[in-house]
């Protein structure tokens, strides 16, 4: 049975979708936590208005989550009495909220939202005071407290809709970022230990977190942010502010070193703040403050506050999406020119055809014959009658004697210039023909080689698409660490996916003075991500170096195989990964067996995983091969391939296939086969690159064979692919022991015999 080739939701907008979809009871329960902060945040006087707000914006479960924790505060600070207006605000706005959204059948934006909770707010405000005397002065602190509440709930609707986007960090969303952070600092700062803030706490660790990412000026503007809430929070701290500036400014500046610098500095100029500012009254708490926040930011890794955040990088620079754009038009502009040279090419071949040999003949010597107007009824009667049974005689043999001229054109008295002019002609058709052949080959390789650098471009330009925001700060800490391991012009870029995957590439020349090994521990030290191993490619002086985070899975690899008739195999084979997180098994059958054999598959796998190694694509090396292969001997070679490629992040599966044997995919505990539909490289100019795709999970295997392993021991292949306890490397030999048996009487079981067996395991 064949895999039925279709699409597999993989993309990054459902993977950006599977990762915000987030556990209804996390969600309740986040919502209960966020309604007790906001209730005892204390903005716009006796008590906050955020928890109205947040119900405002929330769906309706959620709503009576914060409710009820909004009640909690209440009730664990004992100040019921001077909540009135939140306690009859927050139901009436989730009723009016699940209300409107029943009604129309769609989310409520931004400015309804804000208007929601503003009116909601007002309104019983307004309600509430009619047990107090109403005063023009109480209907002003109503409606100051009413106003915060729609501008709060309209930047919580803004930046929760941006989540469900991905693009928090988006230009647009600035704004609401800035105030939802400033309010996250002042509902934090309702929670005090001693001394200790948490609201100041999580401020200063925020200033130490963006100067570290984004340099000088990120952590001059996350100072300034936490310092206006620090002033919030406790007005007395408002002179501190300029120190809160300079410190993130100072920590962002050494950022290019390590986090124990930028803690450092942090804490250096708080202190030589606070001295220069004659250590005001809360210098002490925010030294105490800073001091743990620094503690903290240098001990928890990056990715535990930063992963969720796929795009806190800046988004890729406008010269890195016009390259890409410009790729993307010139694979456009190869591909016009190769319909259009196609469609030129039948043209011509229509118009081609093979001459008339007889009526040249005719033409030729006939024509200056005195006698030809008295030979035959008509030029075309003496062609028909006397030529065409000599043209006869001349394609069947390749040539005619005068002798061998018929019998009708015995008393002709130019039978001798006949039987050369009729040699001539023949010769002369014969080479047109061989140039026509030869030229329609040429065509053929000249339209695989333009369909060729068409992949290639596309490929190259598919990379703005997959990585959507590069970190400039962490680009320059890895040139440094480059520099200091004597690498010559190297140049950097750290790279982060709709996931918050960490990719980067390096180009350098020169040599490290150091192994790969100690150089990924520089770069997971540089970069405080888990980092697998450094892929390494050297071409021409250059080397271009590519890592990625650990994966979420792992393979298992087994491999067996056996030579048949000769000694040398005729299969060849690697295992490789790309850089980009997907390893590669790519296998390979020569022609028959033996050295010949062995030297088209080895040049087929040597060639495709370079050009892979080198960023170029599968389906370009494909096509180049093929090429090659065709151009390489005038004698007929040919190569299958058998190419697997799974992206250990996701466990999506691509398989290319040209004219290799089955391969079988165990997933959800059933095993199918997939077959080639395609012939082998090097028999046509023009080759059909047939590829399928496959979502694997953990536990999930795939079986590749070349043709050795016949069909007798495909019901075995199945049976161990679906064993508990059976290893990657145990199954391959078990098959290639499975069809070894009985290779003595069995012709057709004495091949070349290769096995591969893939396992993933989840990390």
């Amino acid at each position: 049975m064949k895999l039925k080739e279709k699409k597999i939701p993989v993309s990054e907008e459902s993977e950006r979708i599977s990762k915000a979809a987030v556990n209804p009871v996390a969600a309740l329960f986040l919502s209960a936590f966020f309604g007790f902060l906001a209730a005892g945040t204390r903005l716009g006087g006796n008590g906050a208005p955020l928890c109205t707000a947040i119900t405002a914006v929330v769906p309706t479960f959620s709503g009576f989550a914060a409710f009820i924790g909004a009640m909690a505060s209440f009730f664990v600070s004992g100040t019921f009495s001077a909540h009135v207006t939140e306690m009859i605000a927050m139901p009436a706005v989730i009723f009016a909220r699940a209300t409107l959204s029943s009604v129309f059948g769609r989310k409520i934006g931004y400015a309804a939202s804000a208007g929601l909770a503003a009116a909601g707010y007002i309104i019983c405000g307004l309600a509430a005071s009619m047990a107090y005397k109403i005063t023009a002065a109480l209907i002003l602190a109503i409606i100051f407290r009413g106003a915060v509440c729609g501008a709060a709930a309209y930047f919580f609707s803004k930046l929760l809709r941006a989540a469900e986007d991905g693009s928090v960090f988006a230009s647009e969303t600035k704004i609401a970022l800035a105030a939802v952070y400033v309010l996250a600092v002042c509902m934090l700062g309702g929670i005090g230990f001693g001394a200790f803030n948490a609201g100041r706490i999580a401020g200063a660790f925020a200033i130490l977190a963006a100067s570290f990412r984004y340099g000088f000026a990120g952590g001059a503007a996350v100072g300034a942010l936490s310092a206006f809430a620090f002033g919030t929070i406790t007005p007395s701290m408002t002179s501190t502010a300029a120190i809160a500036v300079c410190a993130g400014t100072a920590a962002g500046y050494v950022s290019g070193k390590s986090k124990l610098y930028s803690a450092a500095a942090f804490l250096g100029t708080v202190f030589a703040g606070s001295l220069i500012y004659g250590m005001p009254s809360d210098s002490a708490k925010l030294i105490a403050d800073a001091t743990v926040a620094a503690a903290a930011f240098y001990v928890v890794p990056e990715k535990l506050y930063s992963k969720p955040f796929g795009r806190t990088s800046a988004p890729v620079s406008a010269a890195a999406v016009q390259s890409s754009d410009k790729l993307k038009f010139a694979a456009a502009a190869v591909a016009d020119v190769r319909e259009s040279f196609s469609k030129a090419a039948e043209v011509l071949e229509r118009g081609d055809f093979e001459n008339d040999i007889s009526a040249s003949v005719c033409g030729k010597v006939c024509a200056a014959c005195r006698n030809g107007a008295f030979c035959g009824d008509s030029p075309e009667h003496r062609t028909e009658a006397f030529f065409r049974p000599a043209e006869a005689v001349l394609r069947k043999k390749g040539f005619i004697t005068e002798r061998e001229l018929p019998d009708t054109l015995d008393h002709c008295p130019r039978r001798s210039a006949l039987a050369e002019a009729f040699n001539e002609m023949y010769r002369l058709t014969r080479m047109e023909k061989r140039s026509g052949d030869l030229n329609g080959s040429m065509r053929e390789l000249t339209l695989e080689q333009l369909s060729e650098t068409e992949d290639m471009l596309r490929y190259l330009s598919s990379g703005s698409e997959t990585f959507l925001s590069c970190d400039e700060n962490l680009s320059e800490r890895f040139c440094a660490v480059l520099k200091e391991y004597g690498a010559k012009k190297p140049s950097a870029a750290a790279l982060f996916d709709s996931g918050g995957r960490l990719y980067a590439e390096c180009f350098y020349s020169g040599r490290l003075s150091e192994k790969p090994e100690t150089l990924a521990e520089r770069f997971c030290e540089v970069s405080d991500r888990e980092l697998d191993k450094p892929l390494s490619v050297t071409l021409d002086g250059i080397t271009h170096l590519s890592f990625h985070e650990t994966t979420v899975y792992e393979a298992e690899i087994g491999r067996a195989g056996v030579s048949g008739r000769e000694k040398i195999s005729g299969d060849s084979d690697a295992v490789f990964r790309d850089g980009s997180g997907n390893l590669c098994v790519l296998l390979s059958d020569g022609m028959g067996s033996g050295m010949r054999a062995a030297v088209e598959s080895r040049m087929t796998v040597s060639v495709m995983t370079r050009m892979i190694r080198a960023g170029l694509g599968s389906d370009a090396a494909v096509r180049m091969l093929n090429g090659l292969l065709i151009t390489k001997s005038p004698e007929e070679i040919f190569a299958t391939v058998d190419f697997l490629k799974i992206n250990l992040f996701t466990g999506k599966a691509e398989l290319v296939k040209l004219g290799a044997a089955q391969t079988f995919i165990k997933t959800h505990g059933t095993v199918k086969t997939v077959e080639s539909r395609t012939t082998p490289l090097g028999i046509v100019g023009s080759c059909e690159i047939d590829k399928r795709t496959a979502l694997l999970s953990d536990g999930d295997e795939v079986v590749m064979i070349t043709d050795g392993i016949c069909e007798e021991c495909f019901p075995r292949v199945r049976e161990l692919m679906l064993s508990l306890g059976v290893t990657a490397q145990d199954c391959a030999e078990r098959i290639v022991a499975e069809a070894e048996k009985g290779k003595e009487d069995d012709p057709s079981r004495q091949d070349d015999k290769t096995v591969y067996v893939v396992k993933i395991h989840k990390i």
